[in-house]
């Protein structure tokens, strides 16, 4: 086995399959939450962009097409209220996942460093800490629970996989002043920003927390739940230019390149509002009644917090 798979953690559904066997043993059988993929159909003005798009015999570029550059700019710009936003301040990347495994591997980090994250995370903060071999630590608040000296990258995560838990402008607003004081880089997984419940998300780029600068900061942005393209491998960072230049080039060099029909599929999707606001609206309408009329059920305000909650409680 080799040094660096010595360091990653179980794979988390390959932990659940004994929990798995058990539950499909129930008379009523099983009720899977292990992955939320979507199911509902792929809006049909993607996929026909991605069929448009389909006779693409050459190369794509890892930059991505320029037209997938101005659909990604003009939709940071629309969606997240973020202003002056170039194509130097965009990256296409192969889904989301890859991007958050890679990261620390890719911005050179190593024994000595720390990547922190929420306590309640998506686990593939922990692995690409560990595949890089720096540090994994983990925060309730990052200001208050973070010592900076060794800490390179901090994740952020609103709205939060799995607790739901959403921060205030006024609380992004505080912990990117904190990171730039101390050089700490920020990337903020903001995949379900337009999929709010109780409360509107903000982004990082928004003006009121970043100040009209992308100085340290980058936002991750995915296409799987907000336009049910989780079978495209559809994502993008956006946010400081030269962050975003360093990665761009070891990208090339690595050869990670969004396929052309997806990444066509994709400015068809960033170009329209309404896939997005469709797919929400479903989403969140029958779940809202749903949840409605079994009394308002919700996540326990323990778990929004991002505390333990016992079982009984959820």
């Amino acid at each position: 086995m080799s040094a660096v798979t010595d360091r990653l953690p179980t794979f988390p559904w390959d932990k659940l399959e004994p929990y798995k066997a058990t539950a499909a043993a129930h008379p009523d059988g099983i009720v899977d939450l292990s992955v939320g993929t979507p199911v509902d159909p792929v809006p049909e003005l993607i996929r026909r962009a991605l069929v448009a798009a389909a006779d693409s015999p050459g190369y794509p570029t890892v930059w991505g097409t320029a037209a997938l550059r101005d659909a990604l700019t003009g939709w940071v710009e629309r969606r997240l209220g973020a202003r002056g936003v170039t194509h130097t301040n965009v990256l296409p990347v192969v889904g989301s996942k890859e991007l958050v495994a890679w990261l620390p591997t890719q911005l050179g980090l190593g024994a000595g460093d720390q990547v922190a994250y929420p306590r309640l995370a998506y686990p593939t903060y922990e692995v690409g800490a560990r595949q890089a071999g720096a540090e994994p630590v983990v925060y309730d608040d990052p200001v208050a629970d973070l010592d900076p000296a060794r800490l390179k990258l901090l994740w952020l995560n609103s709205p939060s996989n799995p607790t739901g838990r959403v921060l205030a402008k006024d609380e992004l607003t505080r912990i990117v002043a904190w990171a730039r004081e101390h050089g700490v880089l920020v990337f903020s997984d903001e995949c379900y920003l337009e999929l709010g419940w109780e409360a509107e998300p903000v982004s990082v780029l928004h003006p009121d927390v970043c100040g009209g600068t992308y100085e340290g900061i980058v936002a991750v942005h995915s296409l799987s739940k907000r336009s049910n393209l989780a079978g495209y491998r559809a994502a993008f960072v956006a946010g400081d230019a030269a962050v975003l230049g360093d990665l761009l080039l070891i990208r090339k060099h690595g050869g990670m390149m969004t396929p052309a029909p997806v990444q066509a599929a994709t400015a068809a999707a960033l170009g329209d509002d309404a896939p997005s606001g469709g797919a929400a609206g479903a989403v969140r309408g029958p779940a809202r009644g749903a949840a409605d009329r079994a009394g308002g059920a919700r996540l326990p305000d323990r778990a929004q917090r991002g505390e333990p909650v016992p079982v009984g409680d959820a």
